[in-house]
Order: C-alpha cells, then sequence, then structure tokens
C-alpha cells in the first residue's frame, strides 16, 4: 500500500513512526510494506493531534490495514508445501477447513490497535496457533467427550506446580493452504460511557463506540494437522479426530459465542 499521510510536524520523533530514525527513512523511501506483519505490528504511523501523538485515524479503523495477499501467492503456496513435507515427515493425520463464517485468533495480542490477529512471525500472514489448538482439543475432549483425566493427560500432557508432562499428541500450527482472505469487522457497543462511568445510567441514547478489528473470511482454506511423537498411527488418528469436532463444534478463537470460529471440514 502506499502511504495515505503526510510526514507530521511537532512529534517526539522526526517520521510517523516510533523507530530508529534509519528505519524509518528506509521505510518512507520504500512507500510500502509487503509484510503484513510487520505493518500491523511495528510500523504503525502517527500523527499529531492538538500537540499529542496519536494513531492515524486510517489505522485505527483499519481501512488502512486490510490486506491483500494475492501478490504473496507463491510465498504462500511455497510454505504450504514446506508445512506438508513437516506433516508427512511426523507422519500426522493432516486435513483441510474452512471458516464457516469468520475466525479471529489472538484478538487481545494488539495492545496498541486494541485488537489483534495471530501472524506468521515470518510470513505475516494469519495462522492458527498450535497452542490454540491443543488448549481448545483438551478442553473439548474433558468438558465434551468426557475422557478420563490419565487419558488427557497420556496425550495432552498437564503442566501444574508439581508435576509436568509432555503430551503424546503433537499440534501442527494451522497455515493457510492459499491466498487467504481477511476481513475488516467492527463491534458496536452502545453503552460504553455507562461502563465507564457509574453514574451514568445505560440507555438507547448513549452515542455508539465503533471498535475495529481484522478477522480471516469464509473464503480461506486453511491445513490442519495432529501427529504422535511416539508414532502411534491410532493416537494421530484420535487426535486429528478430536480435532475435527473440535473446530466444527466449539470453534477456536474469539467471539465464538457470536458465531466466530467455526470451521467446515473439507
Amino acid at each position: 500500500m502506499v502511504w495515505p499521510w503526510r510526514t507530521p510536524r511537532d512529534l517526539p520523533w522526526r517520521t510517523p513512526y516510533p523507530l530508529p530514525r534509519d528505519t524509518s527513512e528506509a521505510l518512507l523511501a520504500e512507500g510500502h510494506c509487503d509484510n503484513f506483519g510487520l505493518l500491523l505490528e511495528r510500523y504503525l504511523a502517527f500523527g499529531d493531534n492538538r500537540g499529542q501523538a496519536q494513531l492515524l485515524r486510517e489505522l485505527s479503523d483499519r481501512k488502512a490495514l486490510v490486506p491483500d495477499f494475492s501478490g504473496q501467492r507463491e510465498l504462500i503456496e511455497a510454505a504450504a508445501a514446506r508445512w506438508q513435507q513437516l506433516a508427512e515427515d511426523l507422519g500426522a493425520v493432516t486435513f483441510s477447513a474452512r471458516p464457516q463464517w469468520r475466525v479471529i485468533v489472538g484478538l487481545g495480542t494488539n495492545a496498541v490497535l486494541g485488537a489483534g490477529i495471530a501472524l506468521h512471525p515470518v510470513f505475516g500472514v494469519p495462522v492458527v496457533p498450535a497452542t490454540s489448538l491443543k488448549g481448545v482439543c483438551r478442553t473439548y475432549a474433558q468438558w465434551v467427550l468426557e475422557r478420563p483425566a490419565e487419558e488427557l493427560d497420556r496425550l495432552l500432557g498437564k503442566a501444574e506446580d508439581d508435576e509436568q508432562l509432555r503430551g503424546d499428541l503433537l499440534f501442527l500450527e494451522a497455515i493457510p493452504a492459499s491466498v487467504p482472505v481477511v476481513e475488516r469487522d467492527v463491534i458496536n457497543p452502545v453503552f460504553g460511557a455507562y461502563y465507564r462511568d457509574a453514574a451514568t445510567p445505560p440507555a438507547t441514547y448513549l452515542s455508539p463506540q465503533p471498535i475495529f478489528f481484522l478477522a480471516v473470511g469464509a473464503q480461506s482454506t486453511y491445513r490442519f494437522g495432529v501427529a504422535s511423537l511416539s508414532n502411534n498411527a491410532e493416537t494421530a488418528r484420535q487426535g486429528a479426530a478430536w480435532l475435527q469436532e473440535t473446530l466444527s463444534e466449539v470453534g477456536v478463537g474469539a467471539k465464538t459465542g457470536a458465531g466466530y470460529g467455526y470451521w467446515v471440514l473439507e
């Protein structure tokens, strides 16, 4: 994207970015950033608002942060091929799925924007971390399938003050199988003033305060995989079956109660 703003004045730094000068100047000279992860987590620009440094509106409302990954198709396909090779080397059971509507994982990861999204640390594409998949899968197996604690500890491990145990199941990070689609979304709470001030009663005449965030859209297809550290094929198949049920029945990520986070198996 081409920067839609001018270099501000009267800031504690000489460029729109609170970065080292050489980094900022190189970024301005390039005029764009192809890595969505850098743009979202490092290259957020600030302007001057009545003498105060303030995040630019184009970033806070996400209009300038909706990525287009179509130009990185070869990179994404190459990463998917390496992921598939790793899965085969581990003997993992793999499958594909797409969001039933939208998925948002890592909503609380960006303090500056107030709402983030989990991204690959190198490629900057949205991912579903293995820790998220393992955690929600254990919760599903424990409370929905009501599996015994001994089995859960053996397959999924545990971490307690007096005992740590590594489980046999290994969950792979879920990555896009093709170019992912990221969409702009919004929460529009009306009663913000009521929650900030106990003396303000909740009422429909209060001004709504939109909160913008980004989510993975239904046009995206992701690859999931579960392996067994003991090379037990049956254990890997059981873990993959649990994960499939988890994704379709209880979802993963934030706002599952509002319909986000559910997946359709392919």
